[in-house]
């Protein structure tokens, strides 16, 4: 992506208004070959406002988005709850497209409340994950193998047959990981594709097979005990964690009725299961084995119609989603937890003087029913508050290179459970403003920068507090612990005011044919001590690639500066306790060749992950997670057919 910003057509379900093309991204499967990554998640690290955290425990990895938390993800209409233990594993060689959506008043996509997980409260963005489709006979083969014993197998074939097209894939990936470490993974996947399109009827179907194990990987201990002992620090912890099976099933289905060149109506209905057995122990012997079970499923419909006449497009629709799990979200296993989501909204975005000036508003409702409570886990069959999105956005064209955006949007949050208050109580309904303007200059082919700003004015957001360990008599003043039955950490919350504020910033181009490159840049602080002090204020991020003839080469880089206060020892009673996190640049590359062999075409690429062999970390719970440094590896990929 080099010049302007590809985009979905109007009557795409995943489309957004003008005036929120600015704070989308878009990642193409070229893209994604150029990156190489090793998940999802280094390509997440790409997009400006991003962060993201690794062994996050039985959360695994995850991220947030300008420093607010939660995003939904969207996989070919599957709205995803339980991201943060998939994702890493879902394969990248399946990709079309990823569209990040930083703005989370494009009302359209998806809830503006958090759904079906024990982690954070509003949305900011959405991720759209768009897997590949075939469009004529293919087939291939890709193979690698790096450093750790890592290796990929990873199968692919599909066919275009007149208005039918289908494309199935089997990937298999795994890694011992570094000695002593724990850090080991293993998956096997197998997704199909299938589809049919004509003029009056489109119809595709996704089905998702995944089945792994994952070790979590042991932390470094760094920080002083609660009796402020130095004893162990620099050893590894010795709890023993980690997910064998991890299995998880999707199936969607999305079909599309054009009524006419005005009016498309479409309908997507998805169903998800998880399932984790967990298995914890201790390196120290002897250690007692405890073994959870823990069965997730996931249900989300959705109904669009769209009315696209020559200046307006209208959107109508709603969407369902249902989440059960009989033993209750990490870390409260054990509590039943089972809630539902029904959500209606209407968006209408109209151009004038020539499409030159556009402008666009919707309203969105959504509301939750707990079938159980969120709680205690006990039977509760009741509604929530509603949760209320309102947005009003417009973009001018002030001549053919440069495109002035503005967006204002007011959320009102009902937030249950996600995060433990010091005294047990509830915690009252989240208020947003959202301020945004941008400036995009297409000037030239080789020089497109952009820039976005962008302002937060919350009541009640939810922010850090001290309370008292429930799993240790005695230990208080603390503001997170450790549940001793899944490893995970609780963060105990209170509620405040808090403006947060933001700038992102990025050029991209091609010079002459060969060379592409894109740079961004962004910001952000807060007004509240205890988030600001935990937030990293600056990330950057850079891709460069360069093909001549057969010959390619590709860099990318990212960069987090460090936190004022990473991470606080959750039990030291006799003070606080601050271990440095982040502050880091990572440097990947590859180098390759494209020929043919047998008249097939034929890849050859060398990799290399962190290039400069950084020893960053981006969390402490039971230790500092350090990454494991220096990285490299060979694929091969070949193509079956001409």
């Amino acid at each position: 992506m080099t010049g302007k910003k590809l985009r979905e057509p109007v009557t795409s379900p995943y489309a957004v208004p003008e005036s929120s093309q600015i704070q989308t991204e878009v990642i193409t499967a070229e893209d994604i070959q150029d990156l190489h990554p090793a998940t999802v998640w280094d390509v997440f690290e790409q997009i400006p406002g991003m962060e993201v955290s690794y062994q996050g425990r039985m959360h695994i990895d995850f991220g947030n988005i300008r420093g607010s938390g939660s995003y939904g993800v969207i996989l070919d209409g599957v709205y995803m709850p339980t991201t943060t233990r998939i994702l890493a594993m879902f394969p990248t060689d399946t990709i079309e497209s990823m569209i990040f959506v930083r703005d989370a008043t494009a009302l359209t996509l998806g809830p503006s409340t958090n759904f079906g997980t024990s982690t954070g409260a509003s949305n900011q963005g959405f991720v759209v994950i768009k897997t590949k489709r075939s469009s004529k006979l293919e087939g291939g083969l890709i193979g690698s193998y790096g450093t750790f014993d890592t290796k990929k197998a990873h199968f692919y074939q599909g066919s275009k047959t007149g208005n039918f097209d289908y494309r199935l894939a089997a990937t298999y990936n795994s890694t011992d990981g570094k000695n002593d470490w724990y850090n080991a993974s293993d998956n096997r996947s197998f997704l199909f594709r299938g589809g049919y399109t004509a003029s009056a009827f489109n119809a595709d179907i996704l089905y998702y097979h995944s089945r792994g194990e994952r070790q979590f990987q042991r932390g470094r201990i760094m920080l002083p005990d609660s009796k402020g002992s130095y004893a162990l620090v620099g050893t590894l912890d010795n709890a023993r964690w980690k997910i064998d099976p991890m299995t998880y099933d999707t199936i969607a289905v999305n079909l599309s009725k054009p009524w006419s060149e005005m009016q498309t109506t479409t309908l997507q209905y998805a169903y998800s299961r998880l399932l984790v057995h967990s298995i914890q122990d201790s390196f120290k012997k002897p250690s007692k084995v405890t073994e959870r079970d823990q069965d997730t499923y996931n249900q989300n419909a959705g109904l669009q119609h769209i009315v696209n006449w020559r200046s307006n497009t209208l959107k109508v629709g709603g969407q369902f989603l249902a989440y059960r799990s009989p033993d209750g979200v990490a870390p409260d296993f054990g509590k039943r937890f089972s809630e539902r989501m029904y959500s209606l909204f209407v968006h209408d975005e109209h151009r004038m003087l020539s499409d030159k000036f556009t402008i666009d508003g919707g309203i969105r409702v959504d509301r939750k029913y707990y079938v159980d409570s969120n709680i205690s886990g006990a039977p509760m069959h009741e509604w929530a508050d509603p949760t209320y999105a309102y947005a009003l956005g417009a973009s001018y064209k002030l001549s053919s290179f440069l495109t002035l955006t503005g967006r204002y949007a007011y959320t009102e949050n009902s937030i249950g459970d996600y995060q433990v208050s010091a005294d047990g109580s509830s915690l009252p309904p989240e208020k947003r403003s959202r301020y945004e303007v941008g400036i995009l200059a297409n000037i030239h082919a080789s020089f497109n920068p952009w820039v976005t700003f962008y302002y937060y004015d919350t009541k009640n957001q939810k922010v850090r507090a001290k309370g008292d360990d429930p799993y240790k008599p005695g230990v208080q003043s603390v503001y997170s612990y450790i549940d001793p039955a899944t490893g995970d950490e609780v963060n105990i919350v209170g509620a405040s005011d808090v403006q947060t504020q933001g700038v992102e910033i990025g050029i991209s181009g091609q010079i002459f044919k060969p060379f592409t490159y894109h740079l961004s840049y962004s910001y952000k602080t807060s007004d509240d001590g205890e988030i600001n002090s935990s937030m990293a204020h600056h990330t950057a991020s850079t891709r460069l690639s360069y093909k001549h003839k057969q010959a390619f080469a590709n860099l990318s880089a990212v960069y987090v500066s460090g936190k004022e206060k990473s991470a606080r020892s959750s039990s030291a009673i006799w003070g606080d306790a601050y271990y440095d996190l982040d502050d880091y640049t990572r440097v990947d590359a590859n180098v390759g060749y494209n020929w043919k062999i047998f008249g097939r075409d034929t890849r050859a690429t060398v990799y290399v992950r962190n290039l400069g062999d950084e020893k960053y970390a981006t969390r402490y719970v039971t230790g500092v997670y350090y990454d494991a440094g220096r990285q490299w590896g060979v694929q091969l990929d070949f193509s079956f057919f001409r």
